[in-house]
């Protein structure tokens, strides 16, 4: 799994093999960082060992006001 997490100009993510250690990061990062917005999705290695290639999005989260919002799936819209 490898999650982000975006906060206007600040940013922070990770990778880990287990699901519930992921969420945790994501929300434990989103709670850091008081609002914005994360993300976490499957992952592997490229077949040959640079980089990951990515998979569909597992949870979105937003957090803002100190409320967090969870949704199952969802989009990444780019800010850029």
């Amino acid at each position: 799994m490898v999650w982000e997490v975006e906060a206007g100009d600040r940013g922070v993510g990770g990778v880990t093999d287990n699901l519930f250690v992921a969420q945790k990061e994501l929300l434990d990062a989103l709670y850091g960082l008081g609002t914005g917005r994360g993300r976490m999705r499957y992952a592997r290695l490229s077949f040959i060992h640079v980089g990951y290639v990515y998979g569909p999005i597992v949870v979105t989260a937003h957090r803002k006001d100190g409320v967090t919002v969870l949704v199952a799936g969802g989009t990444w819209e780019s800010t850029l």
